[in-house]
C-alpha cells in the first residue's frame, strides 16, 4: 500500500483544491465498504470475510498437480485495468512504484507480457491492440487532469 499511498499523495499535492473523498487507502476503503474493524493490513488479509471469497486462481495441470491459472481475473483484469493504471498515474507525477512494478513484472512474466520497459510503462506494447490495458492513453487521455472529472 506504500506505492499507492505515494501516488495518492502526489495527486492530492498536484490538485490541492480537490477533495478526493473516495481516494482511500486500503484499510479505510475496507472499513467504509465492508464495515471492517481490522487493525492492519495483515489482519485484514488473514481474517477478512470479503477477501476469503476471492480464491487463488488455480487450475489442475495435465500431471494432476495444480498451478496458477494465468487466465484468471487477477492476471487479465486486476493488472492491466487496475495496477497498471495506478502505475501510469505515478509515472505521470514522477512517483517511483517499486512494489507495483514488481507485481506488474511478475504477472507479466507469467503470461509473456511486457507492460514495463526501461523503468517506464511501455506505451508501444500497451497500446498495440485495443483493450490490452485500461491505462488512460488507451482512450486518448494523456494528462492526469483529464481523468479527474
Amino acid at each position: 500500500d506504500v506505492d499507492y499511498s505515494n501516488v495518492r499523495d502526489a495527486v492530492r499535492k498536484a490538485f490541492p483544491d480537490r477533495e478526493f473523498k473516495y481516494m482511500l487507502d486500503y484499510l479505510t476503503l475496507e472499513r467504509v465498504t465492508h464495515n471492517s474493524k481490522h487493525a492492519n493490513i495483515k489482519d485484514s488479509f488473514k481474517n477478512s470475510e470479503q477477501l476469503a471469497l476471492i480464491k487463488t486462481p488455480t487450475m489442475k495441470l495435465d500431471d494432476g498437480t495444480y498451478g496458477l491459472d494465468t487466465e484468471g481475473r487477477f492476471f487479465t483484469d486486476d493488472i492491466p485495468y487496475g495496477v497498471l493504471i495506478a502505475r501510469w498515474v505515478g509515472q505521470e507525477f514522477g512517483v517511483e512504484t517499486p512494489f507495483i512494478d514488481e507485481i506488474i513484472e511478475w504477472a507479466g512474466s507469467m503470461r509473456g507480457e511486457h507492460f514495463l520497459k526501461d523503468g517506464k510503462i511501455d506505451l508501444e506494447y500497451c497500446l498495440k491492440e485495443i483493450g490490452k490495458t485500461g491505462i488512460p492513453p488507451a482512450y486518448g487521455i494523456t494528462d492526469v487532469k483529464e481523468i479527474l472529472d
